[in-house]
């Protein structure tokens, strides 16, 4: 069972614990240490995602309302759950909208969906289920990443959980050479996204009641001083906090002294 109760992650190792392999993902220069520090530092779209989602006149007034790292989605069908690298939901106006981010730093997609599929019905099932919900057929599926496919399917799903009409595969890519946007741009125009280039955000595109809206986001690992200055400033507003809470202790008992005879 996916749990639905979450707690804060205060600093970007608190995502160590989730990563599947912890020891091989958190490293500087990878995607998951990266996408982490990112977003830590911001507590908000970071610079470059925002304004990627603000150059389309449908996300103009978007705004962080929660986000959530390695988010597991289930995709109504046997095995694992997709697990979004960070799932944002959006506010826009008095909209929401899901947003599934898939961190790269040079890492590579995954498999393509015609080396994943094999005879095993569960997989059949899965992969069809996939194609219904991005309205592909196997053949037009099969030369695409599959994980390109279930993340996509991991923003609808979760925009039909939320009761939101918008959902959007957004890659946040580190990586100077743009490395696997070759990939990104043929699902996109497998979907029905036209002229995919870097940091534009594409659509919509509607699927059953949904508008599907696929970017791509050129950025750089936010470097170590940039991460330092945020800490600080969480820790000078932690300092501030503890001192309105020793203030308000020291009201409380001084009103629950005897008074003097």
């Amino acid at each position: 069972m996916i749990p639905r109760l979450h707690v804060p992650v205060v600093e970007p190792e608190d995502v160590v614990r989730h990563l599947g392999k912890q020891e091989v993902h958190w490293k500087e220069g990878r995607s998951a240490h990266a996408l982490a520090t990112a977003w830590v530092a911001a507590n908000a779209f970071p610079p470059r995602v925002s304004a990627v989602l603000g150059s389309h006149p449908d996300f103009v007034l978007a705004e962080l309302i929660d986000a959530f790292v390695e988010r597991q989605v289930e995709l109504g069908s046997e095995g694992r759950p997709s697990q979004t690298d960070l799932l944002a939901v959006a506010g826009i106006g008095d909209r929401l909208a899901i947003l599934a981010v898939e961190g790269k730093a040079g890492e590579s997609f995954g498999d393509i969906v015609g080396q994943w599929l094999d005879e095993s019905a569960g997989k059949r099932t899965r992969l069809d289920g996939l194609c219904r919900m991005l309205g592909l057929s196997r053949e037009e599926a099969s030369p695409l990443r599959y994980q390109l496919l279930h993340r996509s399917a991991s923003a609808i799903i979760e925009a039909r959980r939320y009761r939101a009409n918008a959902a959007a595969l957004l890659v946040h890519s580190f990586s100077d050479d743009e490395r696997g946007f070759a990939d990104f741009a043929a699902f996109a125009a497998a979907v029905g996204f036209a002229g995919a280039r870097p940091d534009t955000l594409l659509g919509p595109v509607d699927l059953d009641g949904i508008k599907l809206y696929a970017g791509w986001v050129q950025d750089r690992p936010v470097v170590a001083s940039t991460y330092l200055d945020s800490l600080r400033g969480y820790a000078q507003r932690l300092e501030q906090w503890c001192e309105r809470v020793r203030g308000w202790c020291d009201e409380q008992s001084s009103k629950l002294k005897p008074a003097a005879e």
